[in-house]
């Protein structure tokens, strides 16, 4: 295995985080270094709310490796979200926290909450700052799809010198539940009372993901699977997922694009199976099949300055309608290696309407403007 290439192939895990990481320790084998960012910006109003500053997943980190001899490496990792807005409200949230054992040969061996083997396939679009990948973060960390809650996952890679490079991973997720509040409501739309149950559970969840890399290009598949129950009722969650990109995000040319094929896994708002109907109980609800598709080209100047154009959109293919759909353009601008700020407009293309589902809302253009510090 070459470990730079195991890197790369978990390259959205890292970025602008660990890669910049402060080493506050390193002595007889052992290193540690804190990492992570504090990113916010200036909000110019989504559809119903004025102007703001908001935050962007800011995040502090601490990891700590150690040479276990005969080739090994363990790791151990813990990442919070923070919050730099809101006084008084959560501090910190855990996002990672994982132990690792590598080795070069035998490959990489990690048990917790992590960047998952479907993220190495699925993350290739997920790169700029103010507008990123959506559908991904749908129901995350008991389907696995970005960060894996209470994950076993194995990873290995293969260099083959000038033929190319290939990556694989699998992993196992156990028993999982999320939960959920919802409100009633009068003829007013006015909140009368609220409730808290299991909105999903799952008891076995595996999947694996598939690259191969030459020339810069890089093809990958994943697929997740498993049952799980939505308030009680059972069904087949599952995804299928092709990616690919070209070259390095922010270094030159990169393109790169992502489609899936979902049954089960992303969310969509429905008042009893009637959208925006003031008088039903608002709740979130798994759609039955979705096709989603994410896109971006860019190029990173030799100056720092980074140009991206991005598309993503998400289809209910059992209803033929448009769920979600939005269009950016954003720059960043690398002021130092761990200081960039960072705009974008993002264009709501909004969804469709059609005879029991309604997911066409209100424009909800965005503009942002930004900086991110690395730590």
């Amino acid at each position: 295995m070459n470990k730079t290439l195991l890197a790369l192939a978990v390259t959205a895990a890292a970025i602008g985080t660990q890669a910049n990481a402060l080493e506050i320790y390193n002595k007889e084998g052992t290193q540690m270094s804190i990492g992570g960012h504090a990113t916010v910006g200036l909000n110019a109003g989504k559809a119903g709310s004025n102007a703001q500053v908001e935050e962007k997943s800011p995040r502090i980190n601490l990891e700590v490796k150690t040479d276990l001899g005969n080739g090994f490496t363990a790791d151990v990792k813990g990442e919070w979200a923070t919050n730099f807005i809101k006084g008084g409200d959560v501090t910190f949230k855990t996002r990672l926290g994982y132990i690792g054992v590598t080795h070069e040969t035998f490959g990489r061996l990690v048990a917790g909450t992590q960047w998952s083997p479907y993220y190495m396939a699925a993350g290739v679009v997920d790169q700029p700052i103010a507008f990123s990948n959506d559908f991904l973060y749908d129901n995350q960390g008991i389907f696995g799809t970005a960060r894996g809650d209470g994950m076993v996952a194995y990873t290995n890679a293969f260099d083959f010198d000038t033929a190319g490079a290939f990556n694989f991973g699998l992993a196992w997720q156990g028993e999982k539940t999320t939960t959920e509040s919802y409100s009633d409501a009068d003829a007013n739309g006015t909140s009368t009372q609220t409730h808290t149950g299991t909105l999903l559970s799952s008891e076995n969840r595996g999947q694996v993901a598939l690259g191969y890399t030459i020339e810069g290009f890089n093809l990958n598949y994943a697929y997740s699977g498993g049952n799980v129950e939505e308030r009680g009722t059972s069904k087949d969650a599952t995804s299928h997922i092709v990616s690919g990109k070209y070259g390095n995000y922010g270094a030159g040319l990169y393109l790169a694009a992502t489609i899936g094929f979902n049954k089960n896994m992303n969310n969509a708002n429905t008042y009893e199976g009637k959208f925006f109907s003031k008088t039903k109980n608002l709740r979130s609800e798994l759609l039955e099949e979705t096709r989603v598709f994410d896109s971006i080209i860019s190029y990173g100047f030799d100056n720092g300055l980074n140009i991206i154009a991005k598309h993503e959109e998400m289809k209910d293919e059992k209803r033929g309608l448009t769920v979600k759909s939005g269009t950016s353009i954003q720059a960043e601008y690398t002021i130092s290696p761990r200081f960039r700020a960072y705009t974008g407009f993002n264009y709501d293309n909004q969804g469709d309407t059609g005879t029991d589902r309604d997911y066409k809302k209100a424009k909800d253009h965005t503009f942002v403007i930004g900086t991110r510090f690395y730590l």
